[in-house]
């Protein structure tokens, strides 16, 4: 694979991050202060010189909008190829999705099997999304197998597909756990 360089960023703040609520799969649109913040990534990218040929975002709308809104200040809105992957969504917190951050990560998951014995410094996204997997009651949270595959190969399609196409700059907005994992 030739030299493809992924500049990854996660979506503009939203409503949800405003108020402390888990998101995932369900979705909020950015605030005023996410747009503004989204702006000034834009045009941080655009003062960088880059020449950015691709654009990918997961396809929930707070990427879709930050991806929008970044592009227009890049210049690039309609002048490159972009497409949006679900494969690089947000986990999804399934039954969870919606409730508050404290009482999910603070309250909730402590209590699981996959947290017991473990300081919040050892714990791991895999813990962490086999904890979702015994707590979310709709069944809907992945197992890590699954979740950490999907991520990757997101990613990566996404540089494949670069490549294929010649370019070597792509532009991505994804979600905080799905960059991180």
């Amino acid at each position: 694979m030739a030299d493809v360089r992924l500049y990854i960023s996660r979506h503009g703040k939203t409503m949800f991050n405003t108020i402390g609520r888990v998101q995932g799969w369900c979705d909020t649109p950015l605030t005023k202060k996410g747009e503004e913040g989204i702006r000034e990534l834009g045009l941080g990218l655009k003062d960088t010189g880059v020449d950015f040929k691709l654009a990918v975002s997961s396809d929930l709308g707070r990427t879709v909008q930050t991806m929008t809104i970044a592009l227009r200040e890049l210049e690039k809105l309609g002048e490159i190829p972009y497409y949006q992957d679900k494969r690089i969504r947000e986990w999804c917190f399934g039954s969870l999705d919606g409730g508050y951050d404290g009482e999910l990560f603070g309250g909730v998951l402590p209590r699981t099997d996959a947290y017991k014995g473990k300081s919040a410094e050892d714990l791991t996204y895999e813990d962490i999304a086999k904890g979702l997997i015994e707590v979310d009651t709709a069944g809907w949270a992945e197992p890590w197998e699954v979740l950490s595959k999907r991520i990757i190969d997101g990613f990566f399609d996404a540089a494949k597909k670069a490549e294929a196409n010649g370019a070597e700059n792509i532009v991505i907005v994804s979600h905080g756990m799905t960059i991180a994992t």
